[in-house]
């Protein structure tokens, strides 16, 4: 079953009763990019990339929330929950919620 996975600034504009169906995924810092970065690169790893659960690297996530350094991340927030189906009215329906950048994310769809 897929997952739709949203940003902060959507989640905080949403009725009550929908951000109930969302479960806190992650939040990010700077800091802890920073902290990444230095243990890998302590433990030799200089090639070292960024990637979680949710994104597949470090410019997919800073891309997410319309960033354009990681500098700009403050404690930003994502959201998920599984869906049976992500329509383009569905996304079109988030998208009021949105103010910049897109902040959706739907993941394991065929």
């Amino acid at each position: 079953m897929p997952v739709l996975i949203i940003g902060w600034s959507i989640y905080d504009k949403l009725p009550e009763e929908e951000q109930k169906e969302f479960a806190l995924v992650e939040r990010y810092r700077t800091d802890y990019f920073y902290e990444c970065y230095e243990y890998e690169n302590a433990k030799g790893n200089k090639n070292y990339e960024w990637s979680d659960r949710c994104f597949k690297n470090q410019e997919e996530l800073l891309e997410f929330f319309g960033y354009e350094m990681i500098e700009e991340l403050n404690a930003d927030a994502v959201y998920a929950r599984r869906v049976e189906t992500f329509t383009d009215e569905d996304k079109k329906e988030l998208m009021k919620f949105c103010d910049a950048s897109n902040q959706i994310k739907v993941m394991g769809t065929n």
